[in-house]
């Protein structure tokens, strides 16, 4: 029973030794330990912020771009339907133009460029060569319903419309009568040719005329209201030997005689009419239902308006009436203000006994007179105050003169005094409208 004691002693040892080791100082441990915790925590707390922060910018950057894509794109789209619309605009306006053609030439393509040569004739029927004739035949116009008309043009700007007369010129020509060469206006005698012919290239072009209702014709001078509207004549229409047929009476007639000879008018035309020796020139001012018509076989209603030099004459007018309108505004609006400030700087009148009042009568321009006292010290600015804030003279500009020696006295001098200016107890002065 005695052996095994060493060996309990030897363990009871080890575990006093093993308690002592593991108790002593435990604190500095556990302190350590949850220092670790803590960092690695808000390590990992700073990663995760960092990480969110990193995401929240990345769907910002998203966001922008597709904010940028779809801005893009709507710009795209924008240039897209606006390049759209401008073709469909095009295409409207091609299609506009395909129908106002087909209108005007009934589907007969026919444009050709002559060379003008002269015509006799109060007409406006053209002379065309037989090529224009075969071309025309071939192209299906003399199958078209209706006369035929041409639309003419040249390269200086002259347009006017024609019917035919003949297909008897010059190959590579076309014989203008009078009305069609004024009407025109790029033929001139400067024009002319050695042969008699012109330089002027004419295209012509075939088209088709709506029937006119309405016409205005423009005097170019300011005599033919005058003398043609004083025309006097048979309330019926009389028969003329000179020229074989029936004529209208007055106005009517004359303007009847002017355009019966015509097939055709075209904004801008040039006619003729002739009166008792003279010559007088209308230019078509305005058209019903077109800028150009057909004349024939139609019951059209003629107007006269003012000429050129009187419609001048009267804006010229007008314009006179305005400017004289605004200025008397304006002189009113002036003497208004200059009453009023007038008003504001007037002293009270002196009574009878103050020592050195000077009384002065004033004969206005009407032929009345007004009379006030003033000190001898006023200044003749007093004076002209008096008269704006009483609206005596009623003119813009005025003066005041003495009597006897008589002296000019206006706005420059206001500043001098009553006593100054050498005026007795009772003055006379004369108000004069106009600068002095």
């Amino acid at each position: 029973p005695q052996a095994p004691q060493p060996l309990i002693s030897s363990a009871l040892q080890l575990l006093s030794e093993s308690q002592s080791l593991n108790s002593s100082d435990p604190q500095p441990l556990i302190f350590e330990m949850d220092l670790e915790f803590e960092k690695a925590a808000s390590r990992l707390k700073n990663e995760q912020k960092a990480r969110l922060a990193k995401e929240k910018a990345k769907r910002i950057q998203d966001q922008i771009k597709a904010e940028e894509v779809k801005k893009k794109q709507a710009e795209i789209d924008e240039q897209i339907n606006k390049k759209r619309k401008e073709q469909q605009a095009v295409e409207e306006e091609e299609r506009l133009k395909r129908e106002e053609e087909e209108r005007l030439t009934g589907g007969v393509e026919f444009k050709e460029t002559y060379q003008a040569v002269t015509l006799n004739g109060d007409s406006d029927r053209v002379t065309l060569p037989v090529s224009a004739l075969n071309a025309l035949d071939f192209k299906g116009a003399m199958q078209q319903a209706g006369p035929m008309f041409f639309e003419l043009t040249t390269r200086e700007g002259g347009r006017t419309h024609a019917g035919v007369l003949e297909f008897v010129a010059e190959e590579g020509t076309i014989g203008l009568p009078s009305k069609v060469r004024n009407s025109l206006g790029a033929v001139t005698e400067a024009d002319e040719t050695m042969e008699g012919g012109y330089n002027t290239r004419v295209q012509v072009k075939y088209v088709r005329l709506e029937k006119g209702t309405s016409v205005s014709l423009q005097p170019r001078g300011t005599n033919f209201t005058a003398d043609v509207f004083s025309t006097q004549g048979p309330s019926k229409p009389t028969y003329d030997p000179v020229r074989g047929k029936w004529v209208l009476p007055g106005v009517e007639g004359i303007l009847h005689s002017a355009l019966q000879p015509l097939c055709a008018l075209t904004l801008g035309d040039i006619v003729k009419v002739e009166h008792k020796g003279t010559e007088y020139e209308l230019e078509v001012a305005s058209l019903e239902p077109k800028a150009e018509v057909s004349l024939i076989d139609t019951n059209i209603q003629v107007e006269i308006t003012a000429s050129k030099a009187e419609v001048e004459e009267q804006e010229r007018r007008k314009a006179a009436e305005e400017h004289r309108i605004k200025d008397e505004a304006r002189r009113a609006e002036a003497m208004a203000q200059r009453s009023k400030d007038a008003v504001s700087r007037l002293q009270d009148e002196p009574g009878p006994g103050v020592d050195g009042a000077k009384t002065l009568a004033l004969k206005l321009p009407n032929g009345q007179r007004v009379q006030r006292r003033f000190l001898a010290s006023a200044s003749l600015q007093e004076v002209f105050d008096f008269l704006d804030a009483g609206g005596h003279v009623g003119a813009e500009s005025y003066t005041v003169c003495t009597t006897y020696p008589r002296r000019v006295l206006d706005r420059t001098r206001s500043g001098e005094t009553l006593e100054t200016l050498g005026f007795s107890a009772q003055e006379m002065l004369l108000v004069e409208v106009g600068a002095p």
